[in-house]
């Protein structure tokens, strides 16, 4: 289990309801239970813009490396999980 810190979850705040749907809970609930490559693939992909973030998650455009594809994939996956439970 990892510690996500203050700056990963601010910066996870994208100010778009898309992305904020997806990877706030996303940072609240599962991102803990990763390991630290992930971490590090996780903070990677945050360095792209929302625009691009948003064309990634929508599937209009591929991401641009496999480990940023893989980070959505699994973001995606824990997104689908959770949806319809209350408090999420």
């Amino acid at each position: 289990m990892i510690e996500v810190t203050g700056k990963v979850k601010w910066q996870s705040r994208r100010g778009m309801r898309e992305l904020d749907l997806m990877l706030l809970p996303f940072v609240e609930h599962d991102l803990q239970n990763c390991d630290e490559k992930f971490l590090a693939d996780y903070v990677d992909l945050l360095e792209a813009t929302d625009l691009q973030l948003v064309r990634w998650f929508n599937g209009t455009e591929m991401a641009d490396t496999q480990s940023r594809r893989d980070v959505i994939a699994y973001i995606k996956k824990c997104h689908a999980t959770r949806m319809g439970k209350e408090g999420v």
